[in-house]
This record gives C-alpha cells, sequence and structure tokens, in this order.
C-alpha cells in the first residue's frame, strides 16, 4: 500500500463517527477501516518473518509487544507460516483485497489435505486470490471445501479415515474461574451424529421449559441449553430421544459439470461414501427436500397451513434449512438453529403460516423487524428487499446455500 493510498484512506476513516448522519460516509469509512485492517494484519505477519528470520521467539515478542493473549500471537505466527507458502495471499491482504480470516480458510484447508493435494491447491493461488477478494471467509470456506472434495482421489474414505485419525479432546481450567474447558474435534460423521442428539436433546428437555440459571441472552441461552442437554446425554438418566432428522437438500438449479446431475449437499464437508451413508440411515432419518433457484420445489410434509396456527411445522422448518444455511437478512452469519421463523405479513396482521411467507431471521434481526422500523418484502422467487426507517433500501436476490 503506498503512502498516499494510507493516508487516503485514513481520512476516510475519520470522516464519520457515532454522532454521523450521512450513510454513505459511515459505509465508506467501515470499508477504509477495513483495508487498514488488512494491512496492519499484513505487517504483523511481515514482522513475524522478520522475527523467525532472526531466531527470535517470534510468538512471545508479538504476544509481548502487542499486548495480546498467546494464542493470538500463536495465530499471527501460523499466518506468517500459510503467507510465504502463498505468498499471493499475503500481498492481496497488504493490499486491502483480503481479510485475515481468508488466510485463516486457506490454513484449515490445507491441514485437511496431503502433502501432494496441498501443492496442487497452491499451484492454483492466483485464482483462490480472486475468488476470496470477492467472498467473504465464510463463503471462501466453501469454495475451499468443494476444492478439496475436487482433489480427492477415491470415494472420500481415505480423507475420512485422516479425519477420524485426528479427533481430540483437550482439556484445562481456567485459573482465574476455575471453570473446566473440553475442546472436542471430531470428523464430519461423528460431528453430525453428536449435533443431532444434542439438537434432539435440547427440544426434548427445554422446549417448553428453561432451567434455573439460564441467561436472557439469545445466543448464550442456547450455548447454556446445549451444554445442559449434552450433560443430561452423558448422564444417560431421564431421557428419551427421537431420532435426529438429516436434510438432504437437491440443488437442480446448476447440474454437476461432471455428472450433469443436480447438486446434492448431505451438510458434511466430505465425500459420501456408501459406508458413511449406511452409518447416517443407521442413527437418523433423512429427508429429502428439492430446490430451484433458491425455492423449494418438493419437501415432504404440509408446506401450508393458513390461518391454522401461528407456529411453522417440521415439514415448513425442514424446506426453509433447505434454502436458508443462515439468518435469511444478507451479511448475517448466525445459523438457522438461531433463528426464528418470522411471518413476513406478520400474523396479527393476518398473515399465513404458509412457507411463501416464512423467512429464518436471527433474535437481533428479528427484533429490528418488530420494533425497529424495519419492512421486509418477499417476491415469489423469494427475493428479499428490506426497506429501512431512512427510507434505504437492501435487497437480496434468491437464497443460495453456496454463496461462493
Amino acid at each position: 500500500m503506498q503512502r498516499a493510498q494510507f493516508i487516503q484512506l485514513g481520512d476516510t476513516a475519520m470522516a464519520a463517527d457515532a454522532h454521523s448522519r450521512d450513510r454513505e460516509a459511515v459505509v465508506a469509512a467501515i470499508g477504509a477501516v477495513t483495508q487498514l485492517e488488512a494491512w496492519c494484519a499484513a505487517q504483523k505477519i511481515a514482522y513475524a518473518q522478520a522475527l523467525s528470520s532472526m531466531g527470535a521467539p517470534a510468538e512471545c515478542v508479538v504476544a509481548r509487544a502487542s499486548r495480546c493473549n498467546s494464542r493470538d500471537a500463536e495465530r499471527v505466527v501460523h499466518r506468517a507460516l500459510i503467507a510465504q507458502a502463498a505468498p499471493s495471499f499475503a500481498d492481496a491482504l497488504a493490499n486491502g483485497r483480503i481479510a485475515a480470516g481468508h488466510l485463516d480458510q486457506l490454513s484449515g484447508s490445507l491441514r485437511r489435505l496431503d502433502s501432494s493435494q496441498q501443492a496442487t491447491l497452491l499451484a492454483d493461488t492466483q485464482r483462490l486470490v480472486t475468488i476470496a477478494a470477492n467472498s467473504t471467509p465464510d463463503e471462501f470456506a466453501r469454495t475451499l471445501r468443494t476444492e478439496e472434495r475436487r482433489l480427492a482421489t477415491d470415494d472420500g474414505m481415505t480423507r475420512l479415515e485422516r479425519q477420524r485419525a485426528a479427533v481430540r479432546l483437550l482439556m484445562r481450567t481456567e485459573l482465574d474461574t476455575g471453570m473446566n474447558i473440553f475442546t472436542l474435534t471430531v470428523d464430519p460423521v461423528t460431528g453430525v451424529k453428536l449435533y443431532n442428539k444434542i439438537t434432539a436433546a435440547t427440544e426434548a428437555l427445554f422446549h417448553d421449559k428453561t432451567p434455573d440459571g439460564c441467561p436472557s441472552d439469545p445466543l448464550d441461552k442456547q450455548a447454556f441449553l446445549r451444554a445442559h442437554a449434552l450433560l443430561k446425554i452423558i448422564d444417560g438418566k431421564g431421557i428419551k430421544l427421537s431420532r435426529a432428522e438429516i436434510v438432504v437438500v437437491v440443488d437442480s438449479t446448476t447440474p454437476d459439470p461432471a455428472t450433469g446431475a443436480p447438486t446434492v449437499d448431505w451438510g458434511l464437508p466430505v465425500e459420501i461414501p456408501h459406508r458413511v451413508l449406511v452409518e447416517l440411515f443407521e442413527v437418523a432419518d433423512v429427508h429429502t427436500v428439492v430446490v430451484r433457484n433458491g425455492v423449494v420445489i418438493h419437501a415432504p410434509g404440509e408446506l401450508n397451513l393458513g390461518r391454522t396456527t401461528r407456529l411453522a411445522n417440521r415439514a415448513q422448518r425442514r424446506a426453509l434449512r433447505a434454502m436458508y444455511a443462515t439468518c435469511a437478512i444478507p451479511g448475517c452469519a448466525a445459523r438457522f438453529d438461531l433463528c426464528k421463523i418470522h411471518h413476513v405479513k406478520w400474523w396479527r396482521r393476518y398473515g399465513r403460516t404458509d412457507l411463501c411467507n416464512l423467512l429464518p431471521i436471527c433474535v437481533k434481526h428479528h427484533t429490528l423487524v418488530h420494533s425497529g422500523g424495519w419492512d421486509l418484502h418477499l417476491a415469489d422467487d423469494r427475493t428479499l428487499t428490506i426497506t429501512h426507517p431512512d427510507g434505504t433500501t437492501m435487497t437480496t436476490g434468491p437464497p443460495k446455500r453456496n454463496a461462493a
């Protein structure tokens, strides 16, 4: 980044503050700060590389100089290693084209590949940089998972066995609070089984009640309930779980270029060999939802309930999950499970509990819709238009599960 550009970005960033009422100035300031943050991250990476070349303990020096914890310092040093392997990503970060999160996603992808696959992926970094520059880190992660599947040389079992060999459980105690922290890393198939058990237990235990001490913050509340559900599963007493569900999404919008068949999303970042399918069928009920251009064209169950009930049924939630992996508001990464099912035309304004009138919206944005003056309009192709109180609008096209 040239000095003149740096100064210009600084001026743009300082042109707005908490008292600003110029929307365009605030948006421009956010963009400028983002570019400056990327440059700062790139500089930290360069400094870590310099310290390593001097033989200095880079993690300790970075932690001390930046007054951060050891985990953040280790992340900087690890980014420096990735930047050496993929210098075009380091250049893009320094120029503000990508964020440090893109580098972290590339790092995670490389860890899941063997040495020959890593070399193949890194040989195509210019294309990956272009994709990263036009997507969020989460969207870029989905692209990388697609690349990983393309690099697989068999039906996915080799990679799955490697993931199963990497299963780990780490334990530590926080000295200041005395709390025990367990970090569990499992392969995708085991993760689906565990996730479904915890979700089913949470629903069975806390559908209409919450235990004492439950926090009021929506995200903290969900974490609290999931933790207690897991403890109840471990205890093994007083809980009877129904079979978990897996929603398979068949997207006929863009056929697979290799086979011409519709794209099938099992919700797993791994190829689905026969052995894995058998395991999944044994532990869960599998439901298929077919979508085209973001609209459900087939799903099991009743999808239109009219005015008979205010609450969405399980079939409607399955169909919505097939279309939306996260909150329907653009840019929101809150997972579907943390969302409320919102009536676009409000129930108290005689809106119907039909699929075409339902959207998954996280608690924060649900509050803005009901109390913050946001107005939503959902077209037949599920194009969503949001009108803010100041009259500005935001429009997003039909939902895409793989936006990258």
